[in-house]
């Protein structure tokens, strides 16, 4: 189970952790996406994206959990 934490006096609860800690793992994946070409093959760029760091959000979500 994963616990509260705080910081500076500020109330993170795990979902806030989560996200926070998705986002440098996000832009490290479009970072390597972009460079090897994935992306020319995306439809549409801004969705792709969204959906990207919702994956890696909820598989933090699932690793926080176990």
């Amino acid at each position: 189970m994963p616990i509260d934490f705080e910081l500076g006096g500020v109330y993170l609860p795990p979902i806030a952790q989560a996200l926070l800690l998705a986002l440098p793992i996000y832009l490290v994946l479009d970072w390597i996406l972009r460079r090897i070409g994935v992306l020319r093959f995306v439809w549409h760029e801004a969705l792709f994206e969204g959906a990207l760091y919702a994956c890696v959000c909820a598989t933090l979500i699932l690793v926080m959990g176990a």
